[in-house]
């Protein structure tokens, strides 16, 4: 008895390919081709970005491979913690650096902060630099950047949070010492990643609370 087209949707659809296995298979995804978007394990901070830039990252739309996270952006979802908003694994500065040096790596990023520490292995935190320590601490007071060193010009009292901290913490940290950028460091005092005051009024989604720290931190004492 020849089968109607209702009876082969039926086994097409029962077999597991309802398109008849004929999408699109990427190479080292599964013949599937669809892109796993698991959750953290263990937890991590995969950056988020925006739909149309998915896959352009360093590690593409599979996810972070050290933390198994999608980089897929869901908008109507607020980030809890801190981890959720820090840029990870930022670029640092040692305190022997000449300043000149340190402006060339924030140059080459196109950062205005760089956290200092002890050395580039273990990343351990021991100041801040910013773009604003270099014109107000060298070129304003006619200072030689290329023998002055970042251990001169560094902040050494760091404002820190932890990548475990509310996202709320982050917020009230720089109302409070109206600074700009705050380090994320571990247990250990590692550097793990740094948050702008950009990376919380954009991915808060909190009109007010982004106004009130943008007056904030606009008053005398910023960094």
């Amino acid at each position: 008895m020849e089968k109607t087209k209702l009876d082969k949707n039926n086994e097409q659809r029962e077999s597991g390919m309802p398109g008849g296995g004929a999408g699109r298979r990427d190479e080292g995804l599964g013949r599937s081709g669809v892109y796993p978007a698991s959750g953290p394990h263990p937890p991590g901070d995969a950056t988020v970005v925006t739909p149309g830039s998915w896959g352009q990252g360093v590690r593409g739309a599979a996810g972070y491979e050290d933390h198994g996270e999608s980089e897929l952006n869901i908008a109507d979802v607020k980030p809890e913690k801190c981890r959720d908003l820090m840029t990870k694994d930022p670029v640092c500065c040692s305190p022997s650096e000449t300043t000149i040096q340190a402006a060339e790596r924030m140059r080459q990023q196109d950062i205005g902060v760089l956290p200092v520490v002890e050395d580039q292995q273990d990343k351990h935190l021991v100041g801040i630099v910013t773009d604003r320590d270099l014109a107000v601490q060298v070129l304003a007071e006619g200072r030689d950047p290329g023998n002055t060193t970042v251990d001169e010009i560094m902040s050494r009292n760091v404002v820190t949070c932890s990548p475990d901290d509310d996202c709320e913490e982050a917020l009230r940290l720089m109302e409070k010492r109206r600074v700009r950028r705050i380090p994320a460091v571990d247990r250990t005092g590692r550097v793990v990643g740094i948050i702008s005051q950009s990376d919380l009024a954009l991915r808060m989604r909190d009109p007010i609370k982004t106004a009130e720290l943008v007056s904030e931190v606009s008053r005398p004492g910023r960094t």
